[in-house]
């Protein structure tokens, strides 16, 4: 009996060494024979041999994976972003021709427009109006439906909505909604105010109209980064008394810090370039009080057709763009480090 455990010890030994040089070779792509004693007799096993063509092809998977995506982006983005780049240093007339080298000329003729000061001031205005307002009311929403429940769906479909009407369409129709003292807001809100006619009005009609326009997708993202947490953790706490208020502000809130990180940057990135629902909404209007920066290089670039300031302009924000997120993924890995 007791050489019959022995025998199978040994056999038990030289299966899981087998299976543990098996898998070096296949990982290694080499062609070897392996002798083993099972039972008193021996077995040859023959891995076969990887081409150096099926190697290549392994190694080469993945970025096969990413090539269309990579080609897309580089056609459609980083191809003319470079050559905006170059051009914003030279003189490029109306028909793509060079003229000449211009240097910073084309920075200061762009920083020396009062029009396009105008346009960052009432961009960091929008930034500072929109941002904290989408964040906090999509969060809001999103942890009012972290829980799963048999109508949950309807509130799901409710906030999600938005994002199956395009901006054009709910862009005319907050023009309709807003326009004038006698519109349908200041019949339901018992008012005359100046939405669109007032500087103030246009922007706050404005920040609403973003926040529309983003909250399906913000609150998608919310609403799955609050129903994926870890459950033991969350019962961990209530065991320990948290509930309510402190089990979301304590446990849950910090646990989905890094969704609502996303959505503030998201958040942040259409604030800088929304151009669309201001050219149908206001039109820069009044007196400029709406004309963001993006509205300003539509203006200029499109309409006017300053090929300098549409070099300039695109490369400045692009250079800031990706300055701001170098800093954030350098401070990020700091803090984790």
């Amino acid at each position: 009996m007791q050489e019959k455990e022995n025998k199978m010890k040994n056999i038990t030994y030289v299966n899981l060494t087998l299976a543990f040089e098996l898998s070096y070779i296949l990982f290694q792509n080499k062609e070897l024979n392996i002798s083993y004693a099972l039972t008193g007799s021996t077995k040859t096993i023959t891995v076969p041999h990887v081409t150096r063509a099926r190697r290549i092809l392994h190694t080469a998977k993945p970025y096969l994976f990413i090539a269309p995506a990579v080609l897309l982006a580089s056609v459609f983005c980083w191809i003319p972003a470079a050559k905006g780049f170059i051009e914003s240093f030279i003189t490029v007339n109306q028909a793509g021709s060079i003229v000449g080298f211009a240097g910073f000329s084309n920075y200061r003729i762009l920083f020396s427009d009062k029009a396009f000061l105008n346009s960052l001031k009432v961009t960091a205005v929008f930034v500072l109006l929109f941002v904290p307002l989408n964040t906090f009311l999509t969060l809001f929403a999103a942890s009012l439906t972290r829980r799963k429940s048999r109508l949950s769906f309807v509130p799901e479909y409710l906030f999600f909505s938005p994002v199956a009407v395009s901006l054009s369409a709910y862009s005319l129709l907050f023009r309709e909604i807003f326009r004038g003292k006698a519109s349908v807001i200041n019949r339901i809100l018992g008012i005359s105010a100046p939405w669109l006619t007032d500087p103030a009005g246009a922007m706050i009609t404005l920040a609403v109209l973003g926040v529309f326009l983003d909250f399906g997708i913000d609150y998608i993202l919310l609403m799955c980064a609050f129903r994926s947490l870890d459950k033991d953790v969350l019962d961990a706490a209530r065991v320990d008394g948290a509930g309510g208020r402190r089990l979301f502000f304590d446990i849950e809130l910090p646990m989905v810090r890094e969704t609502v990180l996303v959505t503030v940057f998201l958040a942040l990135k259409d604030a800088l370039l929304i151009s669309a629902p201001i050219i149908i909404l206001t039109e820069g209007g009044p007196f400029r009080s709406t004309e963001t920066i993006m509205f300003y290089y539509y203006v200029e670039a499109f309409r006017s057709g300053n090929r300098a300031v549409q070099n300039a302009l695109s490369s400045l924000v692009l250079t800031i763009a990706a300055t701001a997120m170098t800093v954030f993924h350098l401070s990020r890995r700091r803090k984790k480090s």
